[in-house]
C-alpha cells in the first residue's frame, strides 16, 4: 500500500512499486484517516507512509494503529531524514525509512528486504550510525540542543555532571567528531 498526499509523487511511486512481479501495490491513499481506513480492510503486507499526512492521525498514532495489523509492517518516505526523527520513528514501529530522493531500485530494494523481516532498513544515503544512537544518548543530544549550560542539562536529567560529560565523550568518538562544541552543532542540524 502507497500512502502520500503528493498525487503525482504517488503515481510516479507506484508506477515504479508496479513493475516486474516481485511488488504488488493493493492500495493508495492520500491521509491519515484513509490510510487507516484502507489498511484495516486490505490487510497490506507492507505499507509505504509518507511522513507528513494531513489528517486525524500523526505518523506515530498511526504506527500505534497499524501495530494492530499483525502482519502488516511499514516504511517510512520521506523528504529527508533527521537522525532524532528517524531513530524514533524505527522504535515506535516502522521497520524501515527510506527517501524520496531515493532511486526507485533502492526504495523496492528496501521494501523487499522488509517483507522478507528485515527491520531497521534505512536509505543507503542515510549515515549508517543513525540507527546505533541508543535513547540516552539521543535524550543528551535533545538536551544538548536546549539552552543552557551542561550542568543544567546534567540536572534536568538527574544525572551528575560528569557522567554527561562522559556520555558527550563517548558520543563524540562515536560520531567521529572532534569536539563536544562540534557535537552540539551535529545535534542542532540533524534535529536535536
Amino acid at each position: 500500500m502507497v500512502v502520500d498526499d503528493h498525487v503525482a509523487v504517488r503515481a510516479e511511486i507506484v508506477g515504479h512499486l508496479s513493475q516486474g512481479d516481485l511488488l504488488k501495490v493493493v492500495a493508495e491513499a492520500d491521509n491519515s484517516n484513509d490510510a487507516w481506513k484502507v489498511a484495516a480492510q486490505m490487510l497490506p503486507d507492507i505499507i509505504l507512509l509518507d511522513l507528513h499526512l494531513p489528517g486525524l492521525y500523526n505518523t506515530f498514532d498511526l504506527l500505534k494503529k497499524f501495530s494492530q495489523l499483525k502482519r502488516t509492517k511499514v516504511v517510512i518516505f520521506a523528504s529527508q531524514g533527521k537522525a532524532a526523527e528517524v531513530q524514533d520513528l524505527l522504535e515506535a514501529g516502522a521497520s524501515g525509512y527510506v527517501l524520496k530522493d531515493d532511486s526507485p531500485a533502492l526504495i523496492k530494494m528496501a521494501l523487499l528486504m522488509v517483507s522478507k523481516g528485515s527491520k531497521g532498513v534505512i536509505s543507503p544515503s542515510l549515515p549508517r550510525y543513525l540507527t546505533r544512537l541508543t535513547v540516552q544518548e539521543r535524550t543528551v543530544l535533545r538536551y544538548m540542543t536546549m539552552k543552557g549550560k551542561l550542568l543544567k542539562a546534567a540536572e534536568r536529567m538527574g544525572i551528575t555532571e560528569q557522567a554527561l560529560a562522559d556520555v558527550v565523550e563517548h558520543l563524540v568518538e562515536k560520531l567521529e567528531l572532534e569536539s563536544s562544541d562540534k557535537l552540539l552543532r551535529w545535534a542542532k542540524k540533524h534535529g536535536f
